[in-house]
């Protein structure tokens, strides 16, 4: 709960740095910068992370993740995964609103968008979809596999914001504002529904009997 908070209180500083001319010229310079490298290999990669983060994709990817978790019994899970991402989704829009930040426009755009730009829909749903669908999938599996999996979201969650900086349709800042806005609202949701199913390694206190 107290990482949730403090994330949207830099969430929302960073949003009103985002809308003054300081921040943006850095952004902006960044943009250059980065755009001073693209190659096409690079550019080809870059697409097919930030469709991973489109909606055709992250999607049925979380309309999955929700059927595991209920084939699997983990109802409560299930429950705050849908809740959490669908929630995440329209906290998402009422920000990008509120802020109203225009798209950048010093570099050419390598990928379709639209509407608002802080903070980035991409890299705002990436720890929603991924990272919390992979937390409550692996909460019950052996230690390797939730290491190995939950590193792989949080990589694949960077990638997608990377490449819509990479891709000239959202500044830096767009994408730092939205990593810590979609993992503070999954720790919020995370937090309002525990206990989830308890973990096998830990036993449930039964008081001792009377005598």
């Amino acid at each position: 709960m107290a990482f949730a908070c403090l994330s949207f209180f830099v969430v929302g500083g960073l949003g009103r740095l985002a809308l003054g001319a300081a921040l943006t010229d850095r952004d902006k310079q960044a943009l250059i910068a980065v755009a001073a490298t693209r190659t096409p290999g690079a550019s080809g990669w870059m697409g097919v992370l930030s469709g991973i983060g489109q909606g055709s994709f992250a999607i049925p990817a979380g309309i999955a993740v929700f059927l595991v978790l209920l084939l699997r019994g983990w109802r409560r899970s299930a429950l705050c995964y849908a809740v959490t991402v669908l929630s995440g989704w329209g906290l998402n829009a009422i920000l990008k609103e509120g802020f109203r930040r225009h798209r950048p426009g010093v570099v050419p755009h390598l990928d379709g968008a639209g509407w608002y730009s802080y903070p980035s829909g991409h890299a705002m749903l990436a720890p929603l979809v991924f990272g919390l669908g992979v937390y409550l999938l692996t909460r019950q599996s052996a230690r390797g596999v939730q290491w190995t999996a939950r590193v792989t979201a949080v990589v694949l969650c960077l990638a997608i914001a990377w490449s819509r900086v990479y891709l000239g349709v959202h500044y830096p800042s767009d994408v730092i504002g939205a990593l810590l806005a979609g993992t503070g609202w999954a720790a919020l949701g995370v937090a309002i529904y525990s206990p989830l199913e308890p973990h096998p390694d830990v036993t449930p206190f039964t008081p001792p009997m009377a005598n």
